[in-house]
């Protein structure tokens, strides 16, 4: 389904009736790759590498970089 298509049947819909206060469209931005502080195994970095993933977004290698230095980290990214 359409995300705006889902968009507009949630926030029509009377089960959501008040829940949804605020939709906004946040254009697409070019992709902004980084590298990790230190290398991943090597068992995940040929796993990756076989589903055809070998760059790692600047968000997951701050994610993974906060982990592997004993850090808490909550991540919410846009899909």
């Amino acid at each position: 389904m359409d995300a705006s298509v889902f968009v507009q049947s949630i926030t029509s819909s009377p089960d959501y009736k008040q829940q949804i206060v605020h939709v906004e469209d946040i254009q697409s931005q070019e992709a902004i790759y980084a590298e990790l502080n230190r290398p991943l195994k090597a068992a995940l970095k040929t796993r990756l590498e076989h589903l055809g993933l070998s760059s790692l977004y600047s968000h997951q290698v701050e994610v993974l970089n906060a982990t592997f230095s004993g850090e808490n980290v909550i991540l919410s990214s846009p899909t």
